[in-house]
Formats: structure tokens, C-alpha cells, sequence
């Protein structure tokens, strides 16, 4: 049995249900939809509610991930414990990199049933704590990269959260991108190009220099407003746990 967190579960059923119940985004994700079939999820007991706010959410990653490999085709996506993630298939160029990185049984469950290609891995990282994958990178550091940490980075020990960034700022070379979930009452962000801050919920802050936020005037103006639109949702229901997305890049 592979023990999967609700939202990931949630995620998937979003993108599952997204074509036959919210038409009007036109979101399709047919592995996504192969997925739930061969396991048989109950997809039902999740708030309409949700599922689109999700639905949306995953969009807006889409559009940030598809912007980056539109600058750099070749590039390398790291998808940091994405669970259940099918983005590769719908973001493919035909010519970009792709390293999902998952705990070791769930690595083992996602191969058989996601196939990946020779331009998709499939990779296990017990946590992330675990950062050596990081030092084996820095043999590719002429290949651009993005790294993609949703839900999982917010689950972590705001210890271990804060030790991934610091390893990052000094393992991954200038121009490495970001896409974040995050929570917005944490992740300070007062003027263009400010460095990542993030509360340690006692009135202080943990700075982390070499990690700036993205300028709003590199984003097209659709994305742009749409995380804007996310980070105003999440703020107004806290309670459906829904995280805004942020868009940054290693100096």
C-alpha cells in the first residue's frame, strides 16, 4: 500500500475530473484520467469547490513551466516530491529534461504506472532533506534548470525547509528558476526583485539572498494576474489549504 497525502490525491482528481467538469477551462489531462481508472480512486468525496480551485492552481504552474522551457527548449525540470504528477505529458516540447524526484516506494508505484521515457526520470530522494542530488547537478550547470516544489515543501520542518533553500543558494548556479507553492502571510515579498524571506512565525524572518523573486514585467501579463488571482484566493479561504504560487530565480 503506498500511503499518498490528501492533497496529492486531491491534485490528481482534479486533473482527472477537469475536462468532464469544468469544460469551460479548457484543461485536459488524459494521463491523469488514465491514472484514476487503473486505481480505482473515489473521486467523489472531494468539494466541487476545491477540485476547481485546484484545477486552476495546476494551470498556472503549467503556464510558468511552459514559459520557462519556451526560453530554454532544452531545459531541465526538477520536480521535487510532485506525487502522482503527470505535468511531464502535458508540458513535453519533444526536446526538454524531466527528473521527478519521490520517495522510494512511491518512485517504484509511478513507474509502472506512469512509463516514463529516457527524457523523464523517475528518481528516489528519501526527503527533503536529502540534497546530494543537488551536488550531482553541478556537473550540468550549462544546462538551464527550473526546479517545481508544490505541496511537499510546505509540509516540511520549517528546519528542513530552510536548510533545502540554503543548500540551493549554494549548489545551483545563477539563473536556476524556482515555482513555488507557498503560504502568503509567510513568504515576505515587500519590492521587485526582493529576496526570499519567509516568517519563522515569531515576528522574524529568514533571508535567503541569492533567491530573488521574479519581476512581474518578465511574466506575460495573463500569468501575472492569475497568480495574483491565486495568492488572493488562498488568503480569503485559508481554510481549503490552497497555496498561492511564487516564481523566482537563483543571482
Amino acid at each position: 500500500m503506498i500511503d499518498v497525502p490528501e492533497d496529492m490525491v486531491l491534485s490528481l482528481a482534479s486533473r482527472a475530473l477537469a475536462r468532464r467538469r469544468f469544460p469551460d477551462l479548457g484543461f485536459c489531462d488524459p494521463v491523469a484520467e488514465d491514472v484514476c481508472d487503473k486505481l480505482d480512486l473515489d473521486l467523489d468525496r472531494f468539494d466541487e469547490r476545491r477540485l476547481r480551485a485546484v484545477a486552476v492552481h495546476t494551470m498556472v504552474v503549467d503556464d510558468l513551466v511552459r514559459g520557462f522551457f519556451a526560453r530554454h527548449p532544452q531545459g531541465l525540470a526538477v520536480a521535487l516530491f510532485p506525487g502522482l504528477c503527470t505535468r511531464f505529458s502535458r508540458v513535453d516540447n519533444g526536446s526538454l529534461r524531466w527528473i521527478d524526484l519521490e520517495p522510494p516506494a512511491l518512485a517504484a508505484f509511478e513507474h509502472e504506472i506512469l512509463e516514463p521515457c529516457d527524457r523523464h526520470i523517475i528518481a528516489s530522494c528519501c526527503s527533503f532533506g536529502c540534497t546530494k542530488w543537488m551536488s550531482c547537478l553541478r556537473d550540468a550547470a550549462d544546462v538551464p534548470m527550473l526546479l517545481i516544489a508544490e505541496g511537499g515543501l510546505m509540509r516540511a520542518a520549517p528546519d528542513v525547509r530552510d536548510a533545502f533553500f540554503t543548500r540551493a543558494s549554494a549548489c545551483l548556479p545563477a539563473g536556476t528558476e524556482l515555482v513555488l507553492d507557498g503560504d502568503p502571510s509567510r513568504m515576505l515579498r515587500r519590492a521587485s526583485r526582493a529576496s526570499l524571506a519567509i516568517s519563522d512565525g515569531e515576528g522574524g524572518f529568514t533571508r535567503f539572498p541569492r533567491i530573488r523573486f521574479v519581476r512581474p514585467e518578465e511574466q506575460p501579463l495573463g500569468v501575472r494576474h492569475d497568480l495574483a488571482g491565486i495568492e488572493a484566493v488562498s488568503r480569503m479561504f485559508p481554510r481549503w489549504r490552497l497555496p498561492a504560487v511564487f516564481h523566482l530565480r537563483l543571482v
